[in-house]
């Protein structure tokens, strides 16, 4: 289970954990971070804050989703 810390309104961060080099910023609302939760967004988002040359965050927009199959 992710855990996000409201930041502002519609705003909230991942905090690094792991492997991760910089936090996740999401910005959306709680209805879509709702949706995110269920498929793999957060994980995604995760994954790309451990990237090298990463700077300051990882971000998820409003549109954000785990892709397409």
């Amino acid at each position: 289970m992710v855990e996000l810390k409201k930041i502002k309104e519609s705003v909230y961060q991942i905090e690094k954990t792991g492997q991760m080099r910089v936090p996740v910023q999401v910005y959306a609302t709680e209805k879509l971070q709702e949706q995110m939760k269920r498929d793999r967004t957060f994980w995604q988002a995760s994954n790309v804050a451990q990237l090298p040359g990463i700077v300051n965050a990882s971000f998820v927009m409003p549109d954000g989703h785990e892709g397409y199959l």
